[in-house]
């Protein structure tokens, strides 16, 4: 199956896993770049076997990247939290998860779990290969050269991913300490992005700037490796500074001043009801002010279910004859689970941005029995808004 991510190959547990079309060339430039040293380690031995030597050491990174985000996703599934998807990637690979509001709460200490079982997975694999390594009967074989630079390229990325910044597994490391001292994930997000930069900082200096230094030459190939991986942890680092920023302002604020208030009607009104929640007088230019949102009652308790918004487009172009058709034929759907209440905290409503990306958000006033809708929060509006 393939998809704009990529191809998948497989699928664990229901969550999918995709090769993205960049891997392949990662995979094509691991075989150039390490083909050279597999045939100075084993001098003996024909140009086309340090070729496979070299596919076969892509194989080995392939698992190797594959073990580290099955950790991350297995480790997030033990929460019940939501596993979109395992990709991987020309940077290694990336675990989407989400919190869901059927798993466990998300605390510090369950965010620290998901984040550093992917570099422990490479640490064990490092070891494992170490350990085998002392009792191979032929230590000059080619099993001793995949073996050895599993170990190493596993110590690496094991203890790079450590580095303690964003979007680095370390980074959550810091988020969640923060987190944990200061009761703030926004908090401990900006620290971590911070300290992503700083990172950015250092693999500049050791990549590139010492290397001139000492040498006064540094190779074509590092340093675009270099200023690549600077840029892409640089880029992510600022982004969770600026989502830190966002959500350090919102929770200065209720959930109540981040509502946009509604007016409300049943799903099986007649559009004719509609006109009396109307303002302004041009036909298509007084929809655009007023958001409606449209209900069904639960028929146990008689709360209130948000299950659309009005659409304006949809409602300018129905004639008056038809003003007889039900308001859920001119509304755009929303999902009912996506929801807050007007007593939940700030972090409680990023969270459930989480659980339901780019949904508008209903806000319930729970205090009254039945319940009652009070407005929506729209993702991109906020957004806009925090931004100003």
């Amino acid at each position: 199956m393939t998809a704009k991510k990529g191809l998948q190959i497989a699928s664990l547990a229901g969550i999918p896993i995709y090769v993205s079309w960049s891997w392949w060339f990662f995979a094509a430039l691991i075989m150039v770049v390490f083909r050279p040293t597999f045939a100075q380690a084993l001098p003996q031995t024909s140009t086309a076997w340090t070729w496979a030597v070299a596919a076969f050491f892509v194989l080995i990174m392939f698992g190797t990247v594959l073990i580290h985000e099955l950790a991350h996703a297995l480790a997030a599934s033990s929460f019940r939290w939501k596993v979109n998807e395992v990709t991987l990637n020309f940077w290694g690979g990336a675990t989407v998860y989400e919190h869901s509001s059927t798993g466990k709460a998300q605390t510090p200490l369950r965010s620290l779990t998901v984040a550093i079982v992917g570099p422990i997975s490479n640490l064990i694999i490092a070891a494992a290969a170490w350990l085998i390594l002392q009792v191979l009967l032929d230590p000059a074989g080619t099993a001793q050269v995949l073996l050895t630079i599993t170990v190493w390229t596993n110590l690496l990325i094991g203890v790079f991913n450590l580095l303690p910044g964003h979007p680095l597994d370390g980074g959550r490391v810091v988020e969640s300490a923060v987190w944990a001292a200061t009761g703030s994930r926004a908090r401990g997000m900006r620290a971590a992005g911070w300290s992503g930069r700083i990172i950015v900082l250092f693999l500049l200096v050791g990549g590139v700037l010492v290397p001139l230094i000492q040498t006064g030459e540094i190779s074509p190939f590092t340093l675009v490796i270099v200023v690549l991986l600077s840029t892409m942890l640089w880029q992510a680092a600022s982004a969770a500074i600026k989502a830190a920023q966002a959500q350090l302002l919102a929770e200065q604020l209720t959930i109540t001043e981040l509502t946009t208030p509604v007016q409300t009607i049943l799903s099986d009104a007649s559009i004719s009801k509609l006109i009396p929640l109307l303002t302004g007088s041009g036909p298509g230019h007084e929809y655009q002010q007023l958001p409606i949102a449209v209900l069904e009652l639960d028929t146990h308790n008689g709360h209130e279910v948000p299950v659309g918004l009005v659409d304006s487009h949809a409602l300018a172009s129905v004639p008056r004859s038809a003003w007889h058709l039900p308001v859920h034929t001119v509304a755009r759907a929303l999902n009912p689970q996506a929801q807050v209440h007007k007593s939940d905290t700030v972090e409680t409503l990023f969270t459930t941005f989480m659980e339901f990306p780019n949904e508008l958000i209903a806000v319930i006033d729970d205090s009254q029995v039945p319940h009652r809708v009070l407005g929506i929060i729209n993702p991109e509006s906020l957004a806009g808004r925090l931004q100003d």
